[in-house]
């Protein structure tokens, strides 16, 4: 037993020099190291300098007693998870209730049990160092997350571009360090592609279905139509896609010509502005699933004008909720769309930060992906 405490240290703080020696002889002899300290204050300088396990604290000192410096550490985060045992002459009946109410994890009366007493330490000790490891692997977790993070950044990029006087704008934001959306647009054979898709879930399992995903797109042939193109990704997406995961997606090609051919995969519509007016294209095939069905893809095809706004969004958005749990839904995100767009060419800016001002302090709880094109 003296071996596995011996990594482990009590401060002893009692205003009673006999006391505090007789906890010191007893915890050493059980192989725990050992502070001391007489006062509240001194116990402070102790406790900020140097790592400690356990605290054993009497109430009845001078200056400051032993609930409200207890109190005074739970209200700072470095201690808020520290054990602290009350061990005091103070009558069990009146003194527990006020033990507890300011923070503290036992109370032990004087004179004590020295077996109660180092059960009791123990206990406490078991339970910190459990919650130490948590915290480790959670600072470890956060570590691999933020490498993952960048990694996802060069997967996904936000992009920037004008082509053939058509503006593409792309704006990625996961809800962890990393999400299962994904966004992108790029120039193929002379014609603008725009990709969208949401992968069900958060974190890294979706991260991962996201990056297959990027990987299928860009595993296609040049030359392929927009039926082919869709047909292989949600062939080989559902070899790969666990039974429980779903991907909506919509991708869309736009020509030279400026006609719109899109394939909804179970997606939020996409929003269209032009001649005034700002509605939704219709359209709708099955999403990708971790089975294998019988699907039907149909293409959509519109021609655009110019000075029409193209807007694609994944679920995130749209199921943003406020304080009172209200959904912002699709008819919102329209409405935010068509106030975006006539306030100038921040759209996708003036969209999220409309978003973020429908929710309030209640953060979005899921990824958002959006991609603007201004024509």
């Amino acid at each position: 037993m003296k071996a596995e405490n011996s990594s482990h240290t009590i401060l002893i703080v009692d205003d009673v020099s006999e006391n505090v020696e007789l906890l010191k002889f007893l915890l050493q002899n059980e192989g725990y190291k050992t502070y001391t300290a007489y006062s509240a204050e001194e116990a402070r300088l102790i406790l900020m300098g140097n790592s400690v396990d356990t605290l054993l604290l009497d109430v009845n000192m001078p200056v400051q007693d032993g609930f409200s410096f207890c109190k005074e550490l739970r209200s700072m985060e470095q201690f808020k998870l520290l054990p602290i045992l009350f061990i005091t002459s103070v009558d069990r009946e009146a003194g527990f209730q006020e033990a507890m109410k300011n923070g503290g994890d036992d109370f032990i009366n004087k004179p004590f049990n020295k077996r109660e007493l180092i059960a009791k330490i123990q206990s406490v000790i078991r339970i910190k160092d459990l919650q130490d490891e948590l915290f480790r692997q959670k600072l470890s977790y956060e570590k691999e997350l933020q490498t993952a993070r960048r990694v996802q950044d060069q997967l996904i990029p936000e992009k920037n571009f004008i082509w053939n006087g058509i503006k593409a704008q792309t704006l990625f934001r996961p809800y962890l360090q990393i999400g299962g959306d994904f966004v992108d647009s790029w120039i193929e054979e002379k014609k603008l592609h725009i990709v969208i898709a949401d992968c069900s879930g958060h974190g890294p399992s979706a991260a991962l279905i996201g990056a297959m995903f990027k990987m299928q797109l860009f595993n296609l042939v040049p030359s392929m139509e927009l039926k082919d193109r869709v047909v292989h990704l949600r062939k080989n997406m559902e070899i790969v896609l666990p039974d429980d995961y779903a991907i909506t997606f919509c991708y869309a090609i736009l020509d030279s010509n400026l006609t719109l051919s899109y394939i909804n995969g179970g997606h939020p519509a996409p929003i269209i502005h032009m001649d005034g007016e700002t509605k939704f294209l219709k359209g709708m095939s099955p999403m990708i699933m971790g089975i294998n069905m019988t699907t039907s893809d149909e293409v959509q095809t519109v021609s655009l004008k110019s000075g029409a706004k193209l807007f694609l969004y994944t679920d995130g958005a749209s199921e943003a909720a406020n304080e009172r749990s209200q959904y912002l839904t699709e008819e919102g995100m329209r409405d935010i769309f068509q106030k975006s767009v006539e306030t100038g060419d921040l759209i996708l800016q003036n969209i999220q930060k409309r978003i973020l001002e429908f929710c309030g302090e209640k953060p979005p709880t899921d990824d958002m992906a959006m991609v603007c094109i201004q024509i």
